[in-house]
């Protein structure tokens, strides 16, 4: 999707072992190997955009494999981005994040199997960079700095889907923890990730299947107002 979106894309493999790496040989796409466990996302990303900048960026998209972005304003987000003046630091992405349901059809692709999202974006959106030496990228894409301050222009969104069954979440609170267990970031930082880790080492997969189906699913999204109907757009 985002080779459609954007002139060049960089993917940083770390460490996958479900046929990820197989894919991705296949995809026009920048590979390179990240063989470090902990999660210091806020610094690789920022290593990625860097390596970006060498290469002639102006900007920069920042994604996550489960994240579908795209500009409602333009065809593709380069062309959106393109013309946005020198003034301008960052471009905000409102997130959207889609829900599993009861309702879900059978099919492979969670992007198109997981049509439910919240009504409301989260509260901490996404953000596309400007490409500069001063460049920071906060954890979780959550935000950058620069010398100076940053300013911040609207114009993009994400469909997110995290949570996409009890499986690859008992999957995903694992590696989390791991992967933040590994750094010496306070333990405030990513600290959901860590006590579900906690909890499913301590008591088995199936808490974790329990707080998936009690937090990230739903029985019946008709029922639920804070759900919405809305498969996510061009994809």
């Amino acid at each position: 999707h985002m080779l459609g979106q954007v002139d060049h894309v960089i993917v940083a493999d770390n460490g996958s072992t479900d046929g990820t790496r197989d894919i991705l040989a296949e995809l026009d796409v920048e590979l390179i190997d990240d063989p470090d466990p902990a999660y210091y996302q806020a610094n690789k990303m920022t290593v990625l955009a860097r390596r970006a900048a060498d290469a002639g960026a102006d900007w920069v998209v920042p994604f996550d494999a489960d994240e579908i972005w795209y500009c409602p304003h333009a065809a593709t987000i380069a062309e959106y981005l393109a013309p946005i003046r020198r003034q301008w630091l960052t471009v905000r992405a409102d997130l959207y994040d889609h829900v599993a349901t009861a309702l879900d059809p059978a099919l492979v692709d969670p992007v198109r199997r997981i049509q439910w999202r919240r009504v409301n974006p989260a509260p901490l959106p996404k953000v596309a960079v400007r490409c500069r030496e001063d460049l920071m990228i906060h954890q979780g894409n959550h935000g950058a700095s620069y010398a100076g301050g940053v300013t911040t222009l609207d114009g993009l969104a994400v469909r997110h889907f995290p949570y996409r069954s009890a499986e690859q979440f008992v999957s995903k609170a694992r590696n989390g923890a791991a992967a933040y267990a590994a750094t010496d970031l306070p333990v405030t930082v990513g600290q959901h990730w860590r006590q579900y880790g906690a909890l499913i080492e301590a008591h088995g997969d199936e808490v974790g299947h329990d707080i998936f189906r009690q937090w990230f699913w739903s029985p019946d999204p008709e029922a639920d107002e804070s759900l919405m109907l809305d498969p996510c757009p061009t994809y």
